[in-house]
């Protein structure tokens, strides 16, 4: 049931885009560049979890018995860096293709390190926040297509509809997070 919880609070309730910030920039620029992104969602999935493993387990094997755990952000970047830069040479081999996302990732590698009280639970929500991020691109690029089709736009109408639609998403997410209607319970 904690599971559940995790998957759901942060997927939905609890989106690293809407709470955080995180990729917030780069989902509208996302939306409204038309490009796909199956290979950048593989890579970045991969990219995550593999780094929130290794990071992870050498933090409870040095880390933590050291006292050293303040250290969890460098681990972290020396990490996901490395698994990065691993990740893109096998996908441009195979796909010949540049998949090269950071801020992303790596955010969403520290948030799940920081979150998670288990290795299992810290994967259960970097792969949750980073569906969050990619669910979202399409429901802001259908927003913008329908936007332009409607009227003639510019660059800066087109970015402030996909701003706007994130606002709009957030207030229909945490509409029911209001605290006096809980009554004191």
């Amino acid at each position: 049931m904690r599971i559940i919880n995790s998957i759901l609070f942060y997927t939905l309730f609890c989106s690293a885009i809407f709470i955080y910030g995180i990729g917030t920039l780069q989902a509208a620029e996302s939306s409204l560049a038309r490009k796909k992104i199956a290979v950048t969602w593989i890579k970045s999935f991969l990219c995550v979890l593999t780094a929130i493993s290794l990071a992870y387990c050498f933090m409870q094997l040095l880390l933590v018995p050291t006292g050293l755990v303040e250290l969890y952000p460098l681990i972290a970047l020396l990490f996901f860096s490395g698994v990065s830069l691993f990740f893109e040479i096998i996908f441009q081999l195979t796909t010949k293709k540049s998949t090269s996302e950071f801020a992303v990732s790596f955010l969403t590698v520290l948030l799940s390190l920081n979150e998670g009280e288990s290795l299992f639970e810290a994967i259960v929500i970097g792969a949750c926040c980073l569906a969050s991020y990619y669910i979202l691109i399409p429901f802001l690029f259908t927003f913008t297509n329908k936007l332009s089709s409607s009227k003639n736009t510019d660059v800066f109408r087109q970015k402030t509809s996909v701003f706007l639609c994130i606002v709009i998403l957030m207030m229909a997410l945490f509409a029911l997070n209001i605290s006096w209607i809980n009554a004191g319970y």
